[in-house]
């Protein structure tokens, strides 16, 4: 009988602990899947922000061809 006292402590603060963890465990859980999604977000985010280019008229210049080498042996550019 003189260890039925600490024993029933230890067996009584594991008893807590598992409380404690069955109620800590799934908000966590829920704590990380929040933490993915937002990790997610972010970086759908930023992958959408790089893919977006400034919208605007671009000039693209017609370019002037090179002379052939007829023109440039008969002198004409």
């Amino acid at each position: 009988m003189c260890c039925i006292g600490p024993l029933l402590s230890v067996l009584g603060g594991i008893g807590a602990a598992s409380a404690i963890g069955a109620v800590w465990v799934p908000a966590l859980a829920v704590v990380a899947v929040v933490a993915l999604m937002g990790v997610v977000w972010v970086l759908r985010r930023r992958r959408a922000a790089v893919c977006e280019t400034e919208r605007g008229v671009v000039d693209l210049g017609m370019p002037t061809p090179a002379p052939s080498d007829a023109e440039v042996r008969s002198g004409r550019h």
